[in-house]
Protein backbone atom coordinates (compact mmCIF):
# COMPACT_ATOMS: atom_id res chain seq x y z
CA UNK A 1 0.00 0.00 0.00
CA UNK A 2 1.27 3.43 -1.27
CA UNK A 3 0.72 6.39 1.24
CA UNK A 4 0.99 9.74 0.01
CA UNK A 5 3.60 12.01 1.71
CA UNK A 6 2.89 14.36 4.49
CA UNK A 7 4.61 17.45 5.76
CA UNK A 8 4.39 18.43 9.40
CA UNK A 9 3.95 22.17 9.97
CA UNK A 10 4.83 23.71 14.03
CA UNK A 11 4.97 26.94 15.42
CA UNK A 12 7.12 27.42 18.16
CA UNK A 13 7.68 30.10 20.63
CA UNK A 14 11.66 28.90 21.75
CA UNK A 15 11.44 25.80 22.99
CA UNK A 16 7.45 25.40 23.24
CA UNK A 17 5.54 24.18 20.33
CA UNK A 18 2.16 26.32 20.12
CA UNK A 19 0.88 24.87 17.19
CA UNK A 20 1.30 21.63 14.92
CA UNK A 21 -0.42 20.96 11.00
CA UNK A 22 -0.56 18.11 9.35
CA UNK A 23 -1.25 18.12 5.89
CA UNK A 24 -0.40 17.25 1.96
CA UNK A 25 2.64 19.32 0.44
CA UNK A 26 0.68 21.68 -1.07
CA UNK A 27 -1.23 22.54 1.56
CA UNK A 28 1.53 22.54 4.30
CA UNK A 29 3.40 25.57 2.55
CA UNK A 30 0.56 27.13 2.23
CA UNK A 31 -0.12 26.74 5.98
CA UNK A 32 3.79 27.05 6.59
CA UNK A 33 3.64 30.78 4.54
CA UNK A 34 0.44 31.55 6.68
CA UNK A 35 2.46 31.23 9.99
CA UNK A 36 5.31 33.12 8.71
CA UNK A 37 2.88 36.37 7.98
CA UNK A 38 0.74 35.74 10.83
CA UNK A 39 4.05 35.18 13.85
CA UNK A 40 7.03 37.00 11.85
CA UNK A 41 9.35 36.66 15.07
CA UNK A 42 8.87 33.04 15.65
CA UNK A 43 10.07 29.97 14.23
CA UNK A 44 8.10 27.97 12.09
CA UNK A 45 9.31 24.43 10.20
CA UNK A 46 7.98 22.14 7.80
CA UNK A 47 9.36 18.49 7.91
CA UNK A 48 8.74 15.50 6.40
CA UNK A 49 6.13 13.25 8.23
CA UNK A 50 7.68 9.72 8.65
CA UNK A 51 5.07 7.01 6.63
CA UNK A 52 4.60 3.92 8.81
CA UNK A 53 5.84 0.47 7.83
CA UNK A 54 4.06 -1.85 10.05
CA UNK A 55 0.73 -2.99 10.13
CA UNK A 56 -1.46 -1.55 13.18
CA UNK A 57 -1.39 -3.53 16.00
CA UNK A 58 -5.50 -4.21 16.02
CA UNK A 59 -7.85 -5.36 13.09
CA UNK A 60 -10.85 -3.40 12.16
CA UNK A 61 -12.87 -5.74 13.42
CA UNK A 62 -12.07 -5.60 17.10
CA UNK A 63 -13.22 -2.28 17.57
CA UNK A 64 -16.57 -4.06 16.90
CA UNK A 65 -16.37 -6.57 19.66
Amino acid sequence: MSFPSRRRVRLWFGPHQIADYIGEPAAAARHEAAMRRRFPGLEVTNDPLPVARRSPDYSPADLHR
